[in-house]
């Protein structure tokens, strides 16, 4: 390999080492590249990991949030009397009495129900058990509200009578005896 006498390389050997040294030059090219690519690649996954990360979070907080809404719902639901229950969840329909009200849900509200609710309120919301108001009085505000013609005899028309009754409190309808 070397010479003896001065330390040179031939000719032979020289090339050898170019080579080997060409070689370890693009196998560590080839090295930088790939670890230039699979840490790139480390960066990408990395982000996709935060992002996931932070869809979880939200995920979780809002899991968190609607069953919290949830819970609140159902505690109101349980606390409220039971004839503020919708109808077709309770088994029998009640009311307390003058001076409670009632929680509906309806699809819709028209007009005329609208009006019915005024005149209830107007008549039945605060009213004396001993006093209650008259059939035909609320009968002739539901004819006002409503804009609708009286009998000829002077009567609230049939219409209103009849919404006037559907809006007289059970317990005044049992205790009279009404609608037996």
């Amino acid at each position: 390999m070397c010479d003896s006498e001065n330390g040179d390389l031939h000719p032979a050997d020289s090339e050898v080492l170019t080579e080997s040294a060409v070689y370890w030059q693009t196998r560590f090219e080839d090295a930088q590249a790939v670890a230039s690519r699979l840490a790139s690649r480390l960066r990408g996954r990395d982000q996709r990991i935060l992002l996931l990360e932070r869809a979880l979070a939200r995920t979780a907080a809002l899991h968190h949030a609607l069953e919290d809404s949830l819970e609140q719902r159902l505690e109101q639901c349980s606390s409220l009397p039971e004839h503020a229950v919708a109808p077709e969840q309770r088994p029998q329909a009640r009311s307390d009495g003058a001076g409670s009200s009632v929680i509906v849900r309806l699809p819709h509200l028209t007009r005329t129900l609208s009006l019915l609710f005024e005149v209830m309120w107007e008549h039945w919301a605060q009213w004396d058990p001993e006093r209650p108001p008259k059939s035909s009085t609320v009968a002739r505000a539901i004819d006002a509200k409503l804009g609708l013609k009286g009998q000829a005899d002077g009567e609230a028309s049939r219409n209103a009578q009849s919404f006037a009754a559907a809006l007289r409190p059970d317990s005044l309808s049992d205790a009279d005896g009404r609608h037996r």
